[in-house]
């Protein structure tokens, strides 16, 4: 496992210090805590919080602080909350996924539904990715939360001026993958919950939130983008890319009978997934941009800009080779860098910036 200042680490279920514990420690902690034979042998260290009452598992040098797998070390009972219903739709999704490899790197089977990887959209779709990263910085910790398996070039790039990538995600499968992607550099991965991140205040560069908020129940996102203020150092910023979906007027207008097709499978999927569904489907809401700046102390320092006005729909629809399809997606990068602040109102994909 990678060296770091362990510090920055704390409890997600009493926010005390933790402390890596190994060796005949670790033997007698596991026996106490009831492991099974497998786990103590599967597990050679992990952290046990100041009060001794959990034990966070090391695995492949994945720090599992998710509450979930934390062991109880404590005196009298266990008194862990069940995950929610639609935070754990997410948890189950992702630990099932399947992988597939592009351009060497693994990234999610499911990535080509939202991703076009067609050669006449490909510098469209490179130019977004990069976007964020000009908000981000430099420094010692950039936190990737809820990272993924990071599996886009133009995504392990936003951390080149980072010493240390934090990648925390709820899914440990994708944390194997993303230690596998970014083996060339330093990083840090961790099991955890976005709205509980086990992060000291101000210990982050940088934070870094792609495609994930709008798949946190819809009560419980203001509890994330908190957790994420929480963890930023001053005069950092925290950069989170969201979806309109259903807010966005360019794609209801240019996409109309598309759109009235989603919105009726997105809210039949939701009514199918609480009565009888039985295969994990993600979770998504979005809310308006103006509850960024109504729900927050800080919402007055969020800064809207495009990180991309168009979804995939809109661009197998729309765009193709023999119909000048580079050419469209050319001026339509020259239209979103100058009309940034409309078309993040109104296209698809605003990317909300927070600075402290």
């Amino acid at each position: 496992m990678i060296s770091f200042d362990s510090d920055i680490l704390r409890c997600p279920l009493t926010g005390e210090d933790l402390h890596l514990i190994t060796g005949v420690e670790l033997t007698d902690i596991l026996s106490r805590s009831g492991a099974h034979t497998g786990e103590a042998q599967a597990f050679k260290q992990g952290y046990q919080n100041t009060s001794g009452t959990w034990f966070y598992p090391i695995m492949d040098d994945i720090i599992l602080l998710l509450p979930v797998y934390a062991l109880f070390t404590g005196t009298g009972k266990d008194e862990r909350q069940s995950m929610p219903f639609d935070k754990k739709r997410v948890f189950e999704y992702y630990n099932q996924i399947s992988y597939d490899i592009r351009g060497g790197l693994k990234v999610y089977s499911d990535t080509n539904r939202w991703v076009d990887y067609r050669e006449v959209t490909r510098n469209y779709i490179r130019h977004s990715f990069t976007r964020a990263g000009k908000f981000l910085g430099g420094g010692k910790y950039l936190l990737d939360i809820a990272s993924g398996p990071i599996g886009l070039p133009e995504y392990v790039a936003l951390s080149d001026s980072f010493e240390y990538r934090i990648c925390a995600d709820i899914s440990v499968n994708a944390l194997i993958q993303a230690r596998q992607n970014y083996s060339h550099r330093k990083g840090i991965y961790i099991c955890a919950d976005i709205t509980n991140i086990p992060l000291k205040e101000n210990s982050c560069d940088a934070v870094l939130c792609q495609h994930t908020l709008y798949h946190i129940p819809r009560d419980e996102q203001a509890t994330a983008v908190n957790e994420m203020y929480r963890v930023l150092k001053q005069d950092s910023s925290l950069a989170i890319v969201y979806s309109m979906f259903y807010r966005s007027w360019f794609m209801n207008i240019t996409l109309l009978p598309v759109q009235l097709y989603r919105i009726a499978r997105h809210f039949g999927g939701k009514a199918w997934v609480r009565l009888i569904g039985i295969k994990p489907r993600l979770y998504f809401y979005p809310h308006s941009l103006s509850w960024f700046r109504r729900n927050f102390t800080f919402g007055h320092k969020a800064e809207i800009h495009c990180w991309r006005s168009t979804n995939k729909y809109f661009l197998n629809t729309y765009i193709h080779k023999k119909l000048w399809g580079e050419k469209i997606l050319e001026k339509l990068m020259k239209l979103e860098d100058a009309n940034n602040r409309f078309l993040a109102r109104h296209g698809e994909y605003p990317l909300i910036i927070i600075k402290k």
